[in-house]
């Protein structure tokens, strides 16, 4: 470590070379005629210290030297203060420029984004960008506040792309929607509507599509729903490798080969998909483990420390809650007796091949990617061979102290890249400098980061602040300074949100789409989307929130807000027919469609076709309302059965306030019932997708489906829930459901 240096240190080293040798500074003074630095914006105090003395003027110490810097960059898109780049930093240079002579130049042309899209930003930049910041009565008379940008008539883009405009989408989340529920709603919505774009052509491909997040924290909500609707996804520089379950249940296995002793971690694998113990079945295990305690069970320490993996081995084969599960015994017995000569890739190895757990993951959803992230595992354990760690102890330490640390950023497996026919997820950071044909904005009503509560704080006025603590859990005690430092920060990372948003919005070519995420507890992107639509039309995001579809009408154009509730109604199956007209012999006849070879439908389909075709027709294929009715999913009856529904598909028995909240109280006497604990003590499987093939008319018809609950026994049962009030013989209405 003594002999190395970091990025910081060689900025360090490079400032202070130049400040202090006269003769080098003045070497690389002659030998740069001219300076050019393209993203000023982005610049930290010493990488503006290396460029101003660099352009400094000999003859003339404390001035630049004439006509030889040039600095290009938008204080709008300053957003890396994590990086220590400071807006401030820019308008300190660009005024010394002014005051020396210098001059200074407006780019506005815009020839990235569509006209409506350019005017989308200026709107919102006018509204947000308003200088005044977060904090009042912050001022001080040695504070710089240049970090508040306004934006004026200058920074107003003006549109000179041609590129085709295909609309502005905004995503209204429920209204009251909380953050995990809105957020999976939000998913599906988007995913609804990048399959419909898809298939009408309005996306030619995948690759135009690009999703920005703020965080990569509940990116996985997201992907799930991409992936759920078979839409190919690259995750550019994703972070979440060693919290992959495929990994994190290897991993736990190496630490049991070194640790079999560790009930918790034995737990942890035996119910892993490595073995498949269901947790109702450790109960057992668990009630028989007072055996260990035995003698005739324990093999006995050495005075010289811990027992050898060979005895450690011979006592786990003795041990009756180990001889349910032979597979798992015998994997792990051979292990403990040669450990101490295998190496971690061949451990893993062997694992994966007796338990076909590379099998078991290629059958999961994304099995692709799954089996490859272990493939990665395998390749991570023999690059530490390799480099001279070989220790299984060792190796399992870096991967869990890997898996353990927030700051480590390791992708998963690529088996594509972002130029393959893939929708492209980043983070807005991530984004800068480039541009997309259909840029996703969501989650806008996720909050940035709090400040931390560490009794240290660092100050860009005052350095490093430490303040004392107290108490049993040595809480900081509030110091004025640090108070006023935090306050301060505050106030600066409120006014990069109003950036970061900004340079989202911009990185959009044809189309911008923005969604809300959740309702409740909004952030500040979603406070500033609601106050801009409030200036055009007031109350139209309230109505959307309510699921009712609005038109947000700007100058020049249009922003749809669509609801996430219409987009979360279960979708039907698309059935398309020719038309023939009759009795219009002046009229051209509609061509005949082809009679397909097969056909595919819900259980619903087929009961609605085989009550009334033109019904079918007119709700199914056209995905119109029955003419007098609410539309689907719009009504009270169908919103309390969504709810109702969602609380059957959980394990978990709800208390009744929770239910009383839903406006579903009158299910509490469900979850009370003898029936409901016989049902859950069954542990049944929940969403069990089924396809059923039947012949009719010589032709193939499926039947496809999910089963609300399956306890699986030799005789299966089969549970289908409807909240609808009991009649008798009503179960007839539902007999094409119960068939399949």
């Amino acid at each position: 470590a003594l002999n190395a240096v970091d990025f910081d240190d060689l900025l360090l080293g490079t400032r202070n070379l130049l400040r202090e040798h006269n003769d080098i500074r003045r070497h690389y003074q002659d030998h740069f005629e001219a300076l050019l630095v393209d993203e000023f914006q982005d610049t930290d105090e010493v990488q503006a210290e290396i460029i101003s003395l660099l352009a400094a003027d000999p003859q003339h110490p404390g001035r630049l030297a004439p006509a030889k810097l040039m600095i290009v960059g938008d204080p709008k898109q300053s957003i890396y203060r994590f990086r220590r780049a400071r807006v401030t930093v820019f308008f300190r240079l660009l005024q010394r420029i002014l005051d020396e002579g210098g001059r200074l130049e407006h780019l506005q042309e815009n020839y990235r984004s569509a006209a409506p899209i350019a005017e989308f930003s200026n709107r919102l930049s006018e509204l947000m960008m308003d200088g005044a910041g977060k904090i009042e009565n912050i001022a001080h008379a040695q504070a710089d506040l240049s970090y508040r940008v306004r934006f004026s008539e200058a920074d107003v883009l003006k549109p000179k792309s041609d590129a085709p405009f295909l609309g502005i989408t905004y995503v209204a989340a429920e209204s009251g929607a909380k953050a995990a529920q809105g957020r999976e709603m939000e998913a599906e919505a988007i995913a609804r509507l990048l399959k419909e774009w898809k298939s009408s052509g309005r996306i030619q491909s995948w690759k135009e599509v690009a999703i920005l997040m703020r965080a990569m924290t509940n990116v996985e909500i997201y992907l799930s729903a991409l992936e759920m609707h078979g839409i190919p996804v690259y995750v550019v520089q994703g972070t979440a490798f060693y919290q992959k379950t495929e990994v994190s249940d290897l991993i736990a296995f190496l630490e049991l080969v070194l640790h079999p002793d560790d009930e918790l971690l034995r737990a942890t694998v035996l119910t892993s998909s490595l073995f498949g113990v269901p947790f109702e079945a450790l109960l057992p295990l668990r009630a028989v483990a007072a055996v260990y305690d035995r003698p005739q069970y324990q093999t006995p320490t050495t005075a010289g420390g811990p027992r050898s993996a060979s005895a450690a081995a011979r006592s786990l084969k003795n041990r009756p809650p180990l001889q349910l599960v032979p597979l798992f015994a015998e994997i792990l017995s051979y292990w403990l007796e040669h450990r101490d000569a295998a190496t971690a890739a061949e451990i893993l190895q062997d694992v994966i091949r007796k338990t076909n757990f590379d099998v078991v993951m290629m059958a999961q959803k994304n099995g692709p990617q799954r089996v490859a992230n272990i493939g990665k595992l395998i390749e991570i354990t023999r690059s530490l061979s390799r480099q001279g760690t070989t220790a299984l102890d060792d190796i399992v330490r870096y991967l869990r102290d890997r898996a353990n640390d927030p700051s480590v950023r390791e992708s998963e497996a690529q088996i594509v890249s972002q130029n393959d026919e893939v929708v492209r997820v980043l983070t807005v950071h991530q984004a800068k400098g480039l541009e997309f044909d259909i840029v996703i904005i969501p989650d806008l009503a996720a909050k940035p980061g709090r400040a931390t509560g560490d009794r240290t704080f660092f100050s860009d006025r005052w350095g490093l602040l430490a303040g004392a603590a107290y108490g049993l859990h040595r809480k900081p005690l509030p110091h004025a300074l640090i108070l006023e430092a935090k306050e301060r920060d505050e106030d600066q990372q409120y006014e990069e949100e109003k950036r970061l948003l900004y340079v989202a919005v911009t990185r959009a070519r044809k189309m911008l789409v923005l969604g809300e995420g959740f309702s409740r507890q909004s952030g500040p992107w979603l406070r500033w989307m609601e106050q801009l639509f409030a200036t055009v039309q007031t109350g139209a995001v309230e109505r959307a929130r309510d699921g009712k579809p609005q038109t947000v009408k700007f100058k020049g154009f249009a922003v749809k807000i669509l609801p996430a509730s219409q987009l979360n109604v279960p979708q039907q199956l698309a059935f398309t027919a020719g038309t023939m007209l009759v009795g219009e012999t002046d009229i051209p006849r509609g061509a005949r469609a082809p009679v397909p070879l097969s056909v595919e439908m819900t259980p619903s389909d087929l009961t609605a076709l085989g009550g009334c075709f033109r019904y079918f027709h007119w709700t199914r294929t056209l995905g119109w309302p029955e003419p007098g009715a609410e539309p689907t999913g719009r009504s009270s009856q169908m919103r309390l059965g969504s709810l109702a529904h969602k609380f059957l598909e959980t394990a978990a028995t709800p208390g009744s306030e929770a239910l009383a909240s839903a406006g579903i109280p009158d299910l509490d006497f469900v979850f009370q019932s003898a029936e409901w604990r016989q049902l859950s003590s069954a542990s049944p499987e929940r969403e069990l997708p089924f396809l059923m093939h039947l012949e009719a008319g010589g032709k193939d018809c499926w039947i496809r489906g999910r089963m609300d609950a399956v306890v699986v026994a030799d005789v299966p049962k089969v549970i289908d829930y409807k909240y609808a009030a009991w009649q008798e013989g009503a179960e007839s209405d539902y007999e094409v459901q119960l068939t399949a």
